[in-house]
């Protein structure tokens, strides 16, 4: 586990962007989000979930209507079963809404930084945590990826974006082209 973060954002809040070499998922508990992907560009809202591949460069904005909630976390996983949740949107259901908040829950408890700090670089562990802290995140993140793997089969990921969304995209893209 990499990082965890559940952030109360304001409705213009723009992450500029990152990449990096481990998984990352987002899933959004309220409100909506632009999020970009590579080069594709998609609107989530709530109870969808997007899964960042290892080396993607991806951003995240609100769209400065509605104040969103978001469920941030970052983990590295090596198997090849992790393909197929490259490329994915997914709706969340009862169950997986209720792993993510024993994640958000035991995460609270297992690390001593607060969970909506975004320049957060290291977890550090917290030395009064509960018991079995860690081991209750792992376990719910792998039940969490097994469930959504079962009930997702034909789920595909489709471009989305509102026109103002699009453009950013583009912007985004040629700036990245530029600095290249």
């Amino acid at each position: 586990i990499v990082s965890v973060h559940y952030f109360e954002f304001a409705k213009d809040y723009v992450f500029e962007g990152e990449t990096h070499n481990f998984w990352e998922f987002l899933y959004v508990d309220k409100g909506e989000v632009d999020v970009m992907a590579g080069t594709q560009g998609y609107r989530l809202k709530q109870r969808e979930l997007i899964f960042h591949k290892p080396n993607e460069f991806h951003n995240v904005w609100a769209n400065g209507k509605v104040a969103p909630n978001l469920v941030v976390m970052a983990f590295e996983c090596k198997s090849p079963a992790m393909s197929f949740f490259e490329n994915k949107i997914m709706n969340i259901g009862d169950t997986e809404k209720n792993l993510l908040a024993t994640i958000i829950r035991e995460a609270r408890s297992a690390f001593s930084a607060p969970l909506d700090k975004s320049t957060l670089k290291k977890l550090e562990r917290n030395s009064d945590s509960l018991i079995g802290a860690e081991q209750l995140i792992r376990i719910s993140l792998e039940q969490l990826l097994i469930t959504l793997a079962r009930k997702g089969r034909s789920i595909r990921m489709e471009s989305r974006l509102s026109t103002t969304a699009r453009e950013r995209t583009y912007e985004e893209m040629f700036k990245r082209i530029t600095a290249y």
